[in-house]
């Protein structure tokens, strides 16, 4: 029967977006900001943030205000399944009634992760992941909205998690990266604070800076993409582009670092706006899930490779996003223009000492891991935003390619 359909995505949805407090010294408030929200006990959950002093200040900020605290510091860079059980462990041990994340992404999502579990009986994360197959609104629909209220600090430039209404995890048993979501998973409040942001090791600033920048990218050439989010994209575009470097040499440069925050939390924001990503995020999850790369790392890695096989399906985002980017395209044609944005990231990739492509020498990848990723990717959300459609011979293609090439 032939297709009458007109539009492919015919309704755009939007996520809850939390409340925001961005500003120099915000995580200063957090104490009253968990008595507001009705908090007895916080589990802080938290790599550790060895070194700088946070986990520390914050704690005692926190108790300050009369809410006692129990910590979780286990989590690690793509949070792991059994992580996540183990804080939930933690939460129901301790009796406690809210959540405090501090860290990026990994420890914001692991937080969102334990209040999921807790709405709906305690079940094993893995329960609630969602896919396209099954289609991922019939598995929402099954689930139980989070009641237990979530404070969420990111220490990055990067993450967008803060804003989110979904969690990144690391499935072990299947080795694949794969998406939590649920009904009112959003943080409660998001803690935005350049002063914490600013203690970053330099590698650490370049990759999950280069991952604001993946969102604002992809985001902003997905199919799903609306006029709700098409302005924000494309500014966090360019302050991420005329800050992130003076931001990752000089984290005490107060401008950049200010700028770096207000654009990984406008990616964010602009995600749940209806956008979402893309293959550069859909394959990177995978090659994380597998060698355990940072994921802001990774999604730099592939940005080139991945981008250059969307680039006949989206000329004219790709011209708008170099025109952000600063480049004077006047005289140019749109496909000028679309180039050009490559010359754009390959210099900001060499300006942060990042290199692209070369999975096998820099993560360990080899050949016989593709097919596992393909298959993942394919049924991952970010296969069906992008920009082109998904082809499996040609997906595989790319990865071999870039297993030994730069892009």
């Amino acid at each position: 029967m032939l297709n009458k359909e007109i539009f492919e995505f015919p309704i755009v949805y939007t996520n809850p977006i939390p409340r925001i407090a961005l500003g120099w010294g915000a995580h200063q408030t957090i104490g009253d900001e968990c008595k507001a929200a009705g908090m007895k006990k916080a589990l802080i959950v938290t790599s550790g943030l060895k070194g700088t002093g946070i986990v520390e200040e914050i704690k005692g900020i926190i108790e300050h205000a009369g809410v006692a605290t129990e910590i979780f510091a286990k989590t690690t860079s793509n949070p792991k399944d059994h992580e996540i059980m183990e804080a939930y462990k933690v939460f129901k041990e301790a009796k406690c009634d809210g959540v405090v994340a501090i860290g990026g992404g990994s420890s914001i999502d692991t937080a969102k992760c334990v209040r999921v579990i807790d709405a709906n009986g305690g079940q094993h994360v893995n329960n609630f992941t969602v896919f396209l197959d099954p289609p991922f609104a019939e598995t929402l629909k099954k689930m139980k909205p989070c009641t237990v209220p979530q404070i969420s600090v990111t220490t990055t430039s990067g993450t967008g998690a803060e804003v989110s209404s979904w969690a990144a995890i690391s499935n072990t048993k299947d080795r694949a990266k794969v998406l939590v979501s649920g009904p009112n998973v959003q943080s409660t409040l998001a803690v935005v604070d350049p002063l914490l942001a600013r203690t970053q090791p330099r590698d650490v600033a370049a990759w999950t800076g280069f991952d604001a920048m993946a969102h604002g990218i992809e985001a902003f050439v997905t199919k799903v993409q609306g006029p709700y989010a098409y302005g924000m994209l494309l500014r966090a575009v360019e302050l991420i582009h005329n800050n992130l470097r003076d931001f990752v040499y000089n984290r005490m440069d107060k401008d950049a670092c200010e700028r770096m925050c207000w654009a990984s939390t406008m990616g964010g924001i602009a995600i749940g706006f209806g956008a979402g990503a893309g293959i550069v995020h859909g394959l990177g999850h995978q090659v994380s899930a597998l060698t355990d790369c940072h994921h802001g790392r990774i999604n730099a890695v592939l940005m080139l490779a991945g981008e250059l096989y969307n680039q006949p399906a989206a000329v004219d985002k790709f011209a708008a996003l170099t025109k952000a980017m600063g480049v004077d395209t006047t005289g140019m044609t749109k496909f000028e223009a679309a180039d050009r944005w490559f010359d754009e990231i390959e210099q900001l990739l060499d300006d942060l000492e990042i290199e692209p492509g070369n999975l096998s020498e820099q993560f360990g990848l080899e050949e016989k891991d593709i097919d596992h990723i393909v298959k993942v990717y394919s049924n991952d959300f970010c296969s069906q935003g992008n920009p082109k459609e998904f082809n499996k011979e040609e997906v595989t293609e790319l990865m071999k390619h870039v297993l030994h090439e730069p892009y």
